[in-house]
């Protein structure tokens, strides 16, 4: 079965009326918008979110499709799809990398990445990509990371791509993707159900995916908790970063013991900042001590590493005991 996905030009009526051409085969309407041959070119383009360029592959997990948890390599290290591509095609580590493109480039593109150099044409009307070629399956990615193409038309028509210019046709998406979509909803659901998701974890979850705060989501209910997770899982998009990938990211960490000592170490850090104990200013944590100001960390994950520090002990200890006092 042709592994096919289908991209329609989001129709918009014209004044030269071609709008409402309609092919003389089928009597559809062909969706153009411009006269000609006039072809728009999408490429991957920078996303402050993820400080590299919006790929879709470099910050989406590789879910196992048996355990439905992230893969990790020989030294425990999360994959994600730029490694699950770079696999299935045959290309060396690093090939699909979302790093920007240099700043100084002097148009030599055989010193540029993949996603640097690559642009995907987008038909007035239809495009169609072949999922079984390389270049096509990149470009379904980056279509998929883009604010100009809407995810589906039924998102589209409820007004969730204000930006868009075109939308991928779900009901032309392969059944494989079409699968891959609903197990990764379905796997969510069955984490919630997980030995190791406790209900204690469940309120920490609410507070780390930033549906409340600590001390709010510490005050609910079990099913309160429950509920309100299942209800963000349900919601989710597919979209880079989605509520299911950032759920299935935490969840992953709570099937190991480093992974649980980190969970906590981000739950301590949220406790924290909201108390106002650490102070977070443009990424930099500052722990504001009686004895006078710490900076524990420049970075999210330097604040962590350094929570995770058994030499750091007595500062979190210290910390512990202040944000129980307030907490």
């Amino acid at each position: 079965m042709p592994n096919l996905v289908f991209i329609y030009s989001i129709p918009r009526s014209t004044a030269t009326g071609i709008s409402d051409w309609v092919s003389d085969s089928s009597g559809m309407k062909l969706k153009k918008t411009k006269v000609g041959r006039a072809d728009d070119r999408l490429c991957a383009l920078p996303n402050p979110s993820t400080g590299g360029l919006a790929n879709y592959i470099s910050y989406t997990p590789w879910i196992d499709d048996k355990t439905g948890l992230q893969r990790l390599d020989e030294k425990g290290n999360k994959l994600t799809l730029q490694d699950k591509m770079e696999e299935k095609w045959g290309k060396p580590k690093g090939f699909f990398t979302n790093l920007l493109a240099p700043r100084y480039f002097k148009g030599d593109t055989a010193t540029l990445s993949y996603f640097q150099h690559m642009s995907w044409k987008l038909k007035d009307g239809a495009t169609v990509l072949d999922l079984d070629n390389m270049d096509d399956e990149m470009g379904y990615y980056v279509l998929l990371a883009s604010s100009k193409v809407a995810n589906s038309e039924k998102e589209w028509r409820e007004h969730k791509w204000p930006k868009a210019q075109y939308y991928i046709a779900l009901e032309n998406e392969s059944d494989e993707l079409k699968y891959q979509k609903s197990r990764k909803k379905t796997q969510a659901m069955a984490a919630l159900e997980d030995v190791d998701m406790t209900d204690t974890y469940k309120r920490k979850f609410v507070a780390l995916l930033g549906i409340a705060q600590p001390r709010a989501s510490n005050k609910m209910s079990n099913a309160q908790a429950h509920n309100t997770l299942t209800l963000y899982i349900e919601n989710s998009s597919f979209l880079p970063n989605s509520p299911i990938d950032k759920f299935m990211a935490l969840f992953t960490q709570l099937k190991t013991k480093h992974g649980r000592d980190r969970l906590e170490a981000m739950y301590l850090l949220k406790q924290g900042v909201e108390l106002r104990i650490i102070m977070d200013k443009q990424e930099t944590y500052t722990y504001l001590r009686s004895v006078g100001p710490l900076v524990i960390g420049e970075r999210y994950d330097e604040a962590i590493d350094f929570i995770l520090n058994p030499k750091k002990a007595t500062e979190v200890d210290e910390l512990k005991k202040e944000i129980q006092e307030k907490f």
